[in-house]
């Protein structure tokens, strides 16, 4: 209760006059706070947040329903410049979509295929926009502009001029255009080069089993996109890879053709992520325009595939995929964890068939009409362990990859960069989602709470 009271005279302040806000000390009292080391809460603790750091943290007494705090999340591939609908997104727009993500957690994302983002970055700072932390990859490498190198054999013909306003990430789209694949010795040579000069190659496979495949023998590191079935996984096994399965995007492309589940999931959404409930619920009605899909495939086939390769589940890496069609900022997060946690909970409990269980989520989606949350009381053991390794992924594994200043943890003297939750999110009925408050560089950036114009909300 007195970090609730807190944070109502933090919001009173700020209404009232909103450069106090920027310059205000944050105690949390009494708290749990995400502990990487042990992947789970720790005891309870007193936080001080000073000048936009973390001063302190002190051994506390235990209180009746305390508040949780989880490092920022951070999201590995977000597209900035499309509004999620088929559009573009107008500057009007943008301040949704910043605070879009800060609604779910995330303090770190990382921007793939937009223009250069230096006007935008000009922009949040010029109109004072809450938004989180900004990074963008290198201009991708597309298929068209790979033409064979000159000279020797090795020599690369993967061209592309470094921005060293963005980071050392180069995306390499590894579509196949009219049956035609990559050459492994150019992929492989590329790879090098760009290591040689201190960046780092990332295939963007687009669920493709040759490119895929490609990918994994030349030695990439970071793969985006499902894992297409029959991948052959046999020379990565004993290697370590990164991998984002951008799940949401070809999930959506099959609802798409389903608009009363479409609106079940809906209902949910809104639910776990208020921003989106607000701001984009009945601004997309799917219409016979909207039926077309990118893959071929249904999308239990990639559920398969990640079911059967259980060593994958050790090296995720999030994305969310937010700015394709139907996943907005917040919300595209709130998909693509909602089906890690019923793939990976699935896999936990696969040799358990108790004959009362509810039926869970994954079998909802494919093999009954309701659309529903896993239900705890059925998973005391599994569900906690899968939502330890969603959080980790999120925070420390993502963090580190897209180079967010606190490496997805919570330490003295680090970066106050964290959500506020009401509950255990390792064991409520809704997961880690919705949560209750953001503070980014020690600046309440949003909550849930009605607040007045010109706060955070």
């Amino acid at each position: 209760m007195k970090n609730r009271r807190l944070l109502s005279l933090t919001l009173f302040l700020s209404a009232i006059a909103p450069s106090i806000l920027l310059s205000q000390n944050l105690k949390f009292r009494s708290v749990r706070i995400w502990d990487s080391e042990k992947a789970n809460f720790s005891g309870f603790v007193d936080v001080d947040v000073n000048q936009g750091k973390i001063v302190s943290i002190k051994n506390a007494k235990e209180t009746k329903n305390p508040e949780y705090l989880l490092p920022g999340f951070c999201d590995a591939s977000v597209t900035l410049g499309t509004n999620s609908l088929g559009g573009k997104t107008t500057r009007t727009e943008f301040p949704k979509v910043l605070s879009g993500f800060l609604s779910a957690g995330f303090s770190h994302i990382e921007s793939v295929a937009d223009p250069n983002l230096s006007a935008l970055s000009t922009e949040i700072s010029k109109s004072k926009w809450n938004a989180p932390i900004l990074s963008q990859s290198q201009k991708p490498h597309l298929y068209p502009e790979l033409p064979l190198g000159e000279g020797a054999i090795y020599q690369s013909g993967l061209k592309g001029n470094v921005d060293p306003k963005r980071n050392r990430h180069v995306p390499i789209f590894l579509k196949e255009n009219e049956n035609k694949g990559f050459s492994q010795t150019e992929l492989f040579s590329k790879r090098k080069e760009l290591e040689t000069n201190g960046q780092l190659a990332v295939a963007y496979t687009f669920a493709d089993q040759t490119s895929w495949e490609d990918a994994l023998d030349t030695g990439f590191s970071v793969l985006f996109h499902p894992m297409p079935e029959g991948t052959n996984l046999f020379r990565a096994q004993k290697r370590d890879f990164l991998w984002a399965p951008l799940f949401g995007i070809v999930y959506l492309q099959e609802l798409r053709g389903k608009p009363d589940e479409w609106k079940e999931e809906q209902k949910i959404w809104s639910e776990l992520n208020p921003h989106f409930g607000k701001t984009w619920k009945e601004s997309l009605v799917l219409d016979g325009e909207n039926l077309a899909t990118e893959s071929n495939l249904p999308f239990s086939v990639y559920a398969s595939q990640f079911r059967l390769e259980k060593e994958t589940h050790s090296h995720l890496l999030f994305a969310s995929g937010a700015g394709h069609f139907g996943l907005f900022s917040g919300q595209a997060a709130v998909v693509e964890v909602r089906l890690w946690e019923s793939l990976l909970q699935e896999t936990e409990k696969k040799s358990e068939h108790p004959k009362d269980r509810a039926v869970p989520f994954w079998e909802s989606l494919f093999g009954q009409k309701s659309l529903t949350l896993l239900p705890i009381q059925n998973d005391e053991e599994s569900l906690p362990r899968v939502r330890r390794r969603i959080i980790q992924t999120l925070t420390e594994t993502t963090c580190q990859y897209v180079g967010a200043d606190h490496g997805g943890k919570l330490r003295v003297g680090g970066p106050a960069h964290f959500s506020v939750l009401a509950e255990n999110p390792l064991k409520r009925t809704s997961g880690i989602f919705p949560i209750e408050s953001m503070v980014l560089g020690g600046k309440l950036v949003y909550t849930s709470k009605p607040t007045k114009e010109g706060t955070a909300k």
